[in-house]
């Protein structure tokens, strides 16, 4: 049994992720907010609530006593942030405060990057190796794409650390981007389909994640590697459509790629006055423009990653929304 460190277990992966390591038998310190939901735990033993945040270094400090190795997954996710500057502080400054201290405290660090840190790609799948800027329109690219160069850094000081980069993740209680998405298809509220949507992306069941970030827990010489951890490439049109067949609802329409941003730069100016998180915005809608395809090979070898197949997977989340929708009515 391992004591690990988790830093965002209360987020979208983070909690399958400590549920995972819950199972296998591991003491958990989880560092959270006081106004972080815990209630997915409910239940679980071996978990201690460590009162801290990633941009205190001092109470990120006290949290890494007594650990074998840290899972750092908090960031900062959403499109929009009422003082931008959240996204440099908790996504880079935050992240570097981590690998500080896991490098004094020589701690083994699994640090949690994303597809977009590798960013848009051609259409066919590109592995570890590649890299690019182009595509990285959000605040959250461009920050977490910084992040990324700034672990390398400590790796070349001796940091021993592991790298994963999730694709574009689906499952249970997302509602960022696409789990909106799939949220409003599901309820029978989406508007519609900006463009041609005919670029790739590359889907993960966020249990997926969850495991192939498990896996290297008893690993010792993956010092400086690099995994992605994506799922299946397929045109967004088509995931799109295959939500709405499972879902009972009628394929979504589409409408020029201007009308979308025009939509998207309505809801920017409504966001100016109200100073609440936007339904959509222009880099957001300009994503689907591009391609984000992604090999898992390198897992699947060497980590015995397994892909849900995406059918599977858009099934057991859409059975999730449809209750949470169901609950939401009473």
């Amino acid at each position: 049994m391992k004591t690990i460190l988790v830093t965002g277990g209360t987020g979208f992966i983070g909690v399958p992720l400590v549920k995972k390591l819950n199972e296998l038998g591991h003491k958990i310190k989880l560092l959270v907010r006081e106004t972080s939901d815990i209630s997915p735990f409910e239940g679980l033993n071996n978990i201690d609530y460590v009162t801290g945040d990633v941009r205190d270094i001092e109470s990120l400090s006290k949290a890494i006593e007594g650990v074998d190795l840290i899972y750092h997954l908090a960031a900062y996710t959403r499109m929009w942030a009422k003082d931008d500057s959240i996204f440099e502080e908790i996504n880079v400054q935050g992240a570097e405060n981590v690998a500080k201290l896991a490098l004094e405290r020589d701690k083994k660090l699994i640090y949690v990057s994303s597809f977009i840190a590798l960013g848009a790609t051609p259409e066919e799948p590109v592995d570890e190796s590649f890299e690019s800027e182009e595509g990285q329109l959000l605040d959250y690219a461009t920050t977490k794409f910084e992040a990324k160069k700034m672990i390398k850094e400590y790796v070349k000081k001796g940091l021993n650390v592991t790298i994963f980069y999730p694709g574009i993740v689906y499952g249970p209680r997302d509602f960022n981007i696409f789990g909106q998405i799939i949220h409003d298809i599901t309820e029978g509220s989406f508007m519609g389909v900006p463009g041609k949507a005919d670029k790739v992306g590359s889907f993960v069941y966020v249990n997926d994640v969850a495991n192939g970030l498990a896996s290297v827990i008893n690993k010792d010489d993956l010092k400086g590697e690099e995994f992605i951890l994506a799922g299946e490439n397929v045109i967004f049109n088509d995931w799109i459509n295959l939500i709405a067949e499972l879902a009972g609802k009628k394929k979504p329409r589409h409408f020029p790629m201007s009308m979308g941003l025009m939509y998207a730069r309505m809801c920017e100016l409504k966001t100016k006055l109200t100073k609440k998180m936007p339904y959509i915005n222009r880099p957001t809608v300009k994503m689907m423009d591009y391609n984000w395809s992604y090999s898992s090979e390198k897992a699947i070898n060497q980590l015995g990653y397994k892909i849900t197949p995406l059918k599977v997977g858009l099934k057991k989340t859409i059975e999730w929304y449809e209750e949470y929708i169901e609950n939401e009515k009473k």
